[in-house]
């Protein structure tokens, strides 16, 4: 037994007291713990998600210490983590009767509240629980920051949080959170900020610089993230996403020869994962190492063969060498593998309008706009396509219907000027064009490449002076 000034036992001799417990418990013999053995006991089996072990030793210790608080509110805690929340409560407000200053009582009655979807009597009892606490107080309100946390719900637990981090600033787990609770905010500064602090403190930790890489990329300070990772890399050589973090981000700002080396790197790391040499394949494929690219995208389908982002890549390398019809075939291959792939459907698009497959083209660009309504490149493509015909009706008929979703697309614009010039609505045509030019000054060029203006010196004139 420990002497009644020892309250605490170590995990050493946590481990070693359930030992003996469920060794007396295995012989049958008699024996006699004290209310803080108990205690240590049952909150070993909690911690655990022992639940059957806990409702066992809380059964004796009650049968020991019929009158104990602590024993009953351990009795509480397992209800909660049992989710019978009617029994729980019952103990609670029994317990709150006898002592009201108990921050644990009003903390678990937060607990139920909440898991009982009523918010409303949570935040009293969590705030109550709070303002009654004397030790600790960091930790208790941190803890009530997790429960929301684990919901989703952060923005009341960044409130807490932030509390959390006034009583004590150098708690590990509260800066964490506050970070990852801001960036799940969008609000990739202060997620930035908090990271920072934590890596002040403590530099060592490899998963915070893998983070603050994220938000960094989010906030578009590549370099900065390509650093950060660099970091958790140096801190752990196996920490496989930081590899891949860092080589996407270098391949999304077009620095592909550093890309390419990073996912060598993975290749040795990774050596199974399709993943990995797809995406090398993508990045010979951007430098125009095509021979490479072939070779990473077939290592890709050896691995997986239904990985159909390898097919889709080696149909677009054949159509930039010149072999329409294997690029078709490549990339309807990789259509069948994955139907809803918005990219897929552009680049059959585009194969099918180079092979004056018209109908064909129209056809996968329709289907694009139909998986992804929201990107603008098929809506061009098509645009394209029926000037080409000389449907302008039809381009201005998309338009219309597409009404202010690419507002801020100057490509839009200028295939709308096209089409109102090519209906002899020159005016309609400039308003247009001035639109189009003050997002983009190249917009006018863009639409003499598409139109042919002929014996029309006036039109040229005003568009010169847009």
């Amino acid at each position: 037994m420990k002497d009644d000034k020892d309250f605490n036992f170590n995990e050493i001799e946590t481990f070693e007291l359930v030992q003996k417990y469920e060794e007396l418990m295995r012989k049958q013999q008699n024996f006699y713990f004290d209310v803080i053995e108990f205690e240590t006991i049952i909150n070993y089996y909690l911690d655990n998600e022992e639940f059957v072990n806990a409702a066992d030793t809380i059964k004796m210790a009650i049968d020991m210490h019929p009158y104990s608080s602590e024993i009953q509110l351990l009795q509480a805690e397992l209800n909660v983590s049992l989710k019978k929340y009617d029994e729980a409560l019952k103990i609670l407000e029994y317990l709150e009767k006898i002592n009201a200053d108990n921050s644990e009582i009003l903390y678990l009655k937060g607990q139920v509240y909440f898991n009982k979807a009523d918010l409303k009597n949570a935040e009293i009892y969590f705030n109550r629980a709070v303002e009654i606490c004397l030790e600790d107080k960091s930790e208790l309100l941190y803890r009530i920051s997790s429960i929301y946390f684990a919901e989703e719900e952060y923005f009341t637990a960044n409130r807490y949080l932030l509390s959390a981090h006034k009583q004590d600033p150098t708690h590990f787990a509260t800066l964490f959170d506050l970070g990852f609770s801001y960036e799940k905010m969008n609000d990739y500064e202060k997620s930035s900020i908090y990271y920072n602090k934590l890596l002040d403190l403590y530099p060592f930790t490899q998963n915070v610089w893998y983070n603050l890489g994220i938000v960094l990329t989010k906030l578009g300070k590549f370099d900065e993230a390509i650093e950060a990772y660099d970091f958790c890399i140096a801190i752990d050589p196996d920490y496989s996403s930081a590899y891949h973090n860092k080589a996407n981000t270098l391949a999304s700002i077009e620095r592909y020869k550093e890309a390419t080396d990073v996912f060598k790197e993975l290749t040795v790391l990774e050596p199974e994962n399709p993943r990995v040499f797809c995406s090398l394949g993508e990045c010979y494929e951007r430098t125009e190492k095509y021979e490479l690219a072939i070779e990473m995208y077939n290592k890709t389908i050896l691995i997986e063969p239904t990985f159909a982002e390898a097919y889709y890549g080696i149909g677009i390398i054949m159509n930039e060498k010149k072999k329409p019809e294997l690029a078709l075939d490549f990339i309807k291959r990789a259509i069948t593998l994955e139907s809803e792939q918005y990219d897929f459907w552009l680049g059959l698009g585009k194969v099918h309008y180079e092979l004056n497959n018209i109908e064909e083209a129209l056809k996968a660009y329709r289907e694009a706009t139909t998986l992804n309504p929201d990107e603008p490149d098929a809506y061009l493509a098509l645009a394209e396509i029926y000037l080409y015909q000389e449907k302008f009706r039809d381009v201005e008929n998309m338009f219309d219907e597409l009404g202010e979703k690419f507002e801020g697309n100057a490509s839009m614009k200028v295939l709308n000027a096209a089409a109102l010039y090519l209906t002899h609505r020159a005016k309609e045509a400039l308003d247009e064009l001035r639109e189009a030019k003050r997002l983009d000054p190249t917009a006018i060029d863009d639409f003499f490449s598409i139109v042919s203006v002929i014996n029309d010196d006036d039109f040229v004139n005003q568009t010169k002076q847009l």
